[in-house]
């Protein structure tokens, strides 16, 4: 299946949306904060930065949304993961903004940002959820069968009726056939992700049991809900809903990854993205808080918060590195990029829209992965 150009283009000012309003939120913190090292430090989560700035709303997942969807644009209008960019661009964003619908409406909010400020996020989160919803209906509406018949303007057909490419002869014009696809990850590149993102959302869903163990029934609810002591920013994102959102990308793009499965690469870049946030930031703030020159005498626990940092990098980085190989943005093949629309529908290339059927159209090659 492939998308057509119109859902293409659409899909594109969608991504735009979505960007341009995290970049407001970014650009709006970026003039609160007291100079660039300050937010990054909030984002990372210092909890001296958190505490002295309240009217911060941003979180590290806010720039990483921003790339994401800037991205997902792009691959909207240049790649055959068309689908799958835009159906990831949409799954993060529910990811991050959904909690905002219940969080911005908490009593305790009122502590965090004025009345209208909390106002402005509010619409801001309804409007990207919105669009996230417009992405995911981009996509079903507008996906096309990779064998379906081309335009009659494909390979210049005749106006005479004559039948598009094909049907005198199996080869296209000189030039015309469909260009070559984006090198493919390799089976052991793929089993490589596999093992990575199955490790990674182990890893996360190792914490989450942890805390049911450590915390209250009431206390545990609020990981998901939100509550007064999580400091929380305007548009952030409770902890456990995170982790649990972030286990079922992983484990999704894990899957698609051994099963080879069209979205396993952007889900899986997704993924990438998210786990090497979380691992830039946590080892930024243990070397802030000096954790890895002491880290023998280290509890436990903090150890083994430390290492899994650590390899939330680590898994994070690799996996974007063997699923970014190769040229994943290249162009749209002939077939992809001429895919007819509704109008279309029924209408044998280079025949008029009131000419008979004419000869079946051959099988078009099916896009690369």
């Amino acid at each position: 299946m492939t998308l057509t150009r119109g859902a293409r283009a659409t899909g594109a000012v969608l991504c735009a949306v979505l960007a341009a309003l995290a970049a407001a939120w970014i650009v709006r913190d970026l003039r609160t904060a007291d100079g660039l090292s300050a937010l990054w430090w909030f984002w990372a989560g210092d909890g001296r930065t958190l505490l002295s700035a309240r009217q911060l709303t941003t979180t590290l997942h806010d720039p990483l949304l921003l790339l994401g969807c800037a991205v997902a644009g792009l691959a909207a209008l240049r790649s055959r993961a068309a689908a799958g960019a835009l159906v990831a661009a949409a799954v993060v964003t529910f990811a991050v903004r959904l909690p905002g619908l219940w969080l911005l409406s908490a009593h305790w909010m009122d502590l965090r940002a004025t009345g209208e400020l909390r106002g402005r996020a509010l619409v801001s989160v309804f409007t990207s959820l919105a669009v996230a919803v417009g992405l995911i209906i981009t996509v079903v509406a507008g996906r096309r069968p990779a064998d379906a018949p081309l335009r009659a303007t494909a390979y210049g057909a005749s106006s005479q009726g004559q039948a598009a490419y094909g049907a005198s002869s199996q080869e296209p014009p000189h030039g015309a056939g469909p260009a070559p696809g984006a090198p493919h990850p390799s089976r052991g590149a793929l089993l490589t992700v596999f093992v990575l993102l199955t490790a990674a959302a182990a890893v996360r869903a190792a914490w989450e049991l942890y805390w049911t163990a450590q915390l209250p029934a009431s206390s545990y609810a609020g990981r998901f809900t939100g509550r007064a002591n999580l400091l929380l920013p305007l548009l952030g994102t409770p902890p456990g809903w995170l982790n649990t959102a972030v286990v079922a990308i992983s484990l999704t793009a894990a899957g698609g990854a051994l099963l080879r499965a069209s979205f396993a690469r952007p889900l899986g870049l997704a993924a990438a993205g998210l786990l090497t946030a979380s691992g830039v930031s946590g080892i930024a703030l243990a070397t802030r808080l000096d954790l890895l020159g002491h880290f023998g005498a280290l509890p436990t626990v903090d150890r083994l918060a430390v290492g899994s940092w650590v390899g939330e990098l680590a898994a994070g980085a690799v996996t974007f590195a063997l699923l970014a190989r190769g040229s994943a943005f290249a162009e749209p093949t002939a077939v992809e990029d001429l895919r007819p629309g509704p109008q279309d529908r029924g209408r044998e290339p280079g025949r008029p829209a009131d000419a008979g059927p004419g000869p079946p159209p051959p099988s078009s090659p099916p896009p690369g992965w």
